[in-house]
């Protein structure tokens, strides 16, 4: 089981983190990611320089999250913590807007908080480096666009971390659009219906249970980064699932509860969902890559879907009846599938999202298969 673990060789001689030190820490002289895994195990678990100082730290990657950042750390920190120490580690990607002066201005008038740097611009950096120098006890990982319902979300989280033993803990992200946007609506409805993710995942969960920690683990005792190492900063997409993979691999238990939950925004326009699957499909090939044995038939689904659609109209075109209905079955049949569970949504969402909920279904298997595939056919043996 390959590790990505940071060593001291991450802190320059002025104690700043350092990305480039951070990256020849885990690969050497070798880009190859099962070599690097190989280079990475050898050097040993050197993952941080002190003790833990406080109780909980919560990391934040960033960037360009102005109009929310604000009220993002103000949800981490208005919380009843019971005597728990807490601090914020927000991980800034050289955002262009306004994020890094808000941030700094709440900074000043709360020592609580911390602002570093992310050079890489990568979410999975902005977690390797937030990892590197927290100083509490439990890890937990907050995007800097939701919402924190519960104002004892880091009381529960500890409590269920003493009351059953487990190593991390699994984040309930409800979709709650903020607006009446019948598209953003849509895509909330679509995306957390059983046809719009997997059947494996626990990211909407709502029942304090164990679970694996693949799909949405999220808050983490110190040593597990220890044990399994970091999240591996070259992942642009799906670095989470890669990181709680290696998780499951090393056997740690893992629980869920509703108390956890974190609300995010759905996506609002279609293209940006487009753009969001084409990422997570990106993402779910390079984890393949690096992990083979996390491969599933469930996962290729999107990408034969996507890949059969030339066929199939070729077959239509050129082949003579009745084959050329053989062709076109397959999607014939997705079609009527499409349509069913859009009745299914939205008579329990509300019918006026029916005229949006097919096309929010087809952008959702489309955008991940061709994520897929584009990783599969664009990138060369030694791509991260």
């Amino acid at each position: 089981m390959g590790k990505y673990l940071l060593t001291d060789m991450a802190i320059d001689h002025t104690g700043n983190i350092s990305l480039e030190n951070i990256w020849q820490s885990q690969t050497k002289a070798s880009t190859d990611p099962t070599e690097a895994d190989s280079e990475c195990a050898e050097q040993g678990p050197v993952l941080f320089s002190k003790e833990p100082q406080l109780d909980i730290s919560v990391i934040m990657p960033v960037r360009n999250e102005g109009p929310n950042i604000e009220s993002v750390i103000r949800g981490v920190l208005d919380q009843d913590l019971d005597g728990l120490s807490l601090e914020v580690v927000v991980v800034d990607g050289r955002s262009t807007d306004d994020t890094r002066e808000r941030v700094q201005q709440m900074a000043a008038h709360d020592s609580r908080i911390r602002l570093l740097d992310n050079p890489a611009q990568l979410a999975s950096a902005a977690r390797a480096l937030g990892v590197q120098m927290a100083r509490g006890r439990y890890i937990a990982i907050v995007d800097g666009h939701c919402r924190i319902p519960s104002r004892t979300l880091w009381k529960d989280m500890v409590d269920l971390f003493e009351r059953t033993g487990a190593a991390c803990l699994s984040r309930p992200q409800p979709l709650v659009s903020s607006t009446e946007n019948a598209k953003a609506r849509a895509i909330a409805a679509g995306r957390t219906s059983c046809f719009g993710h997997s059947m494996h995942s626990t990211i909407f969960d709502n029942t304090e249970r164990p679970v694996p920690p693949t799909s949405s683990g999220a808050m983490y005792r110190r040593e597990v980064f220890e044990q399994v190492g970091t999240f591996d900063p070259r992942f642009d997409a799906c670095e989470d699932v890669e990181m709680n993979w290696r998780c499951a691999q090393a056997s740690l238990s893992c629980w869920t509860s509703p108390k956890l939950a974190i609300e995010y925004e759905p996506r609002r326009t279609f293209n940006a969902l487009f753009h969001q699957m084409f990422r997570y499909g990106l993402g779910r090939y390079r984890l393949h890559r690096k992990h083979p044995e996390s491969f599933s038939l469930e996962s290729l689904i999107p990408a034969a879907f996507v890949l059969g659609i030339p066929l199939a109209l070729l077959g239509f075109l050129l082949l003579p009846f009745p084959w050329k209905w053989l062709a076109v079955t397959p999607y014939l049949l997705y079609t009527g599938m499409t349509l069913f569970f859009s009745c299914v949504v939205a008579c329990k969402k509300g019918w006026s999202l029916l005229p949006w909920l097919p096309l929010v279904f087809v952008i959702l298997h489309t955008g991940l298969g061709i994520g897929y595939l584009s990783g599969l056919l664009s990138e060369t043996p030694n791509d991260g």
